[in-house]
């Protein structure tokens, strides 16, 4: 088996988030008119990526292995009087890869990629307000990738597993405890790196979230209403464009910050040098500071050291800006 992704898509991020918004507008009809009366739907969009590397020495076997994973979420909540959050989306992974090498002792050299299948999940989503900060619990508890038992050659096998690594990595950046104005967008970003094990067993673990949340009728970009779209007081201007680290290092994730002058749809476009440009990663932010993240990887594997540039496109009020940085990796 192998992980089905669907394509990068504007257009689908939008259809899934209109449909998302029409489920919840049916849901909410018979609500109480004071659940309705408490301020509208929060509109909200994340993406997560976890980026794992490990080397194993076992008698006369040593290994190494990388691993890349990334999922995307919409999602939406209420707030009612009382001031309960409560809502939901869903999520689906866009990448979901495996790779393992190494050396079984007189068997000689091994290597393979695991298929890892990853299926579409629910977002939950409560919380309460304080005043005019909302603290947001996200949680994806159905998020799970498996793999088959594997022959890697060289009489090197693995059993079949199945694991929850991007509904943990969320919990690892606090994502059940996140401080969201009710007044205003917000954008942030959460890393954490972790280093377990032993000389002998060492594993490493990147997590990086980027999660938007919009407030009840604040434009996201990209079409008409205040500071998004048509209004004649709608100006577009992408500055401040960074990447870090620069240089980086191979097959680790690159942050690119920037900054907005209004909501917009923005994407990060990745091209090696000499090779064809791709987006990795697109959605809605708020004005102000943003930042998109490249988990590192190209197709299955890890990009190699060189030579890469990083473009970010935003779109809004009739208007395209673009602006790109180079980042050397090694």
């Amino acid at each position: 088996m192998s992980v089905r992704l669907r394509p990068r898509s504007s257009h689908r991020v939008g259809s899934l988030l209109v449909l998302l918004l029409a489920l919840a507008a049916v849901s909410l009809v018979g609500a109480p008119a004071k659940t309705l009366a408490a301020g509208g739907l929060w509109k909200g969009t994340a993406e997560g990526i976890r980026v794992d590397g490990g080397q194993l020495t076992s008698g006369e076997v040593s290994s190494s292995s990388a691993a890349n994973y990334q999922v995307e979420l919409s999602f939406f909540f209420s707030v009612n009087s009382h001031g309960q959050l409560s809502g939901g989306g869903s999520g689906y992974y866009t990448d979901a890869h495996w790779h393992l090498s190494g050396v079984n002792g007189k068997e000689g050299t091994f290597g393979c990629e695991p298929p890892v299948s990853a299926a579409p999940f629910k977002v939950d989503v409560s919380g309460h307000r304080s005043g005019h900060e909302l603290l947001l619990d996200l949680a994806i508890p159905g998020a799970s990738e498996s793999n088959e038992a594997y022959n890697c050659g060289a009489n090197y096998t693995g059993f079949a597993t199945t694991s929850h690594y991007m509904s943990e990595s969320l919990e690892v950046v606090g994502g059940n405890k996140l401080h969201i104005s009710s007044i205003a967008p917000t954008s942030r970003t959460l890393e954490k790196t972790e280093e377990t094990g032993d000389p002998e067993n060492m594993k490493t673990h990147v997590h990086i979230w980027s999660i938007a949340v919009t407030p009840p009728g604040v434009g996201s970009g990209g079409g008409s209403g205040p500071g998004g779209g048509a209004g004649g007081a709608c100006s577009l201007s992408l500055t401040r464009v960074a990447a870090r680290p620069s240089p980086g290092h191979a097959g680790k994730p690159i942050f690119v910050s920037f900054h907005l002058s209004a909501p917009a749809h923005v994407a990060l476009v990745l091209a090696p040098s000499g090779g064809a440009p791709s987006t990795v990663v697109a959605g809605n932010l708020p004005r102000g500071e943003g930042e998109l993240v490249w988990g590192g990887w190209l197709g299955r594997l890890p990009a190699p050291a060189g030579q890469y540039q990083l473009t970010v496109q935003a779109k809004a009020c009739g208007r395209t800006r673009s602006q790109s940085v180079s980042v050397k990796t090694s």
